[in-house]
């Protein structure tokens, strides 16, 4: 047994090894195309495993992708590999990556993503809908707080071991790994099983945020039946040791927070998330 069990590691091991070693020689690349596939991986997953569809959206399949190549894998292996690095660099030769990474999770999670990270999300869920931009922004900071704490429920202790003890070359992928294993289990738990049916109001139709919710897809990220991140999993993805989704949507939409607890909030109300 002790050999069938080595024989059937083997090639996850080799195929381990040579990951490792690509990403070391080429990080950017290599977190950028890791991305990229979970990006693709994760809306594909959402739309026909949890919404069901007969037929993939290419257009918002190929937007998504958009967004995981530009900014979680460009723009955020830039913020966590470079900036990061460069600000931080003098507390972490002072502490270590243990002192300087609660300082890194929290530009990461109470500046970089309710500033930036969520209207860039936002903008692209409202181009998938056809919906004017300050229509996008009012839903976003609709959301905002409830966004940012289902975010920090699931990314604060991911990024404090992100960028504590993932190798810089690593925390992209790591990420992105974190980021798409979240959407499936929460589609598992809840969104692939559950069909709630939509928020009615008068005349028997959707109210206008429910509609907009109803319709959308992420982080990156993820699906109509519930609000799951992509990436911040919505949101990122980075790569060496001193630095460093998908989008979702729903019918009522419902924030990891909910999620988890086990409890359905108002669908014209709940936060869309993530990465």
């Amino acid at each position: 047994m002790g050999a069938l069990g080595r024989a059937l590691k083997a090639p996850f091991i080799r195929f381990g090894r040579a990951y490792n070693e690509t990403a070391q020689k080429y990080p950017f690349s290599t977190g950028v195309l890791t991305t990229v596939v979970k990006t693709s991986a994760a809306d594909l997953f959402a739309q026909k495993v949890m919404e069901r569809r007969e037929e993939v959206d290419w257009r918002r399949h190929g937007m998504f992708v958009a967004f995981g190549f530009g900014y979680l894998g460009c723009w955020q292996f830039y913020l966590y590999n470079d900036l990061f690095v460069r600000w931080c660099k003098p507390l972490t030769a002072l502490v270590g990556h243990v002192g300087s990474a609660p300082i890194k999770t929290f530009i990461d999670q109470c500046i970089h993503h309710p500033l930036l990270y969520f209207p860039c999300f936002y903008s692209l869920k409202g181009m998938v809908e056809g919906r004017p931009w300050a229509d996008s922004m009012a839903d976003c900071h609709e959301h905002l707080w409830e966004n940012c704490k289902a975010l920090w429920m699931i990314w604060v202790p991911a990024q404090m071991i992100n960028f504590t003890v993932v190798p810089l070359h690593l925390r992209i992928p790591f990420v992105a790994g974190v980021s798409f294993a979240w959407t499936v289990v929460i589609s598992c738990m809840r969104g692939a099983l559950d069909k709630t049916p939509p928020a009615r109001v008068e005349g028997g139709s959707m109210g206008p945020s429910a509609v907009a919710d109803a319709d959308a897809a992420a982080s990156s990220g993820v699906a109509r039946t519930s609000t799951i991140s992509l990436q911040p999993l919505l949101n990122a993805s980075t790569a060496s040791a001193d630095s460093q989704d998908s989008p979702v949507a729903a019918p009522p939409p419902v924030g990891l927070a909910q999620l988890i607890s086990d409890e359905v909030c108002d669908p014209a109300s709940a936060p869309l998330l993530l990465r």
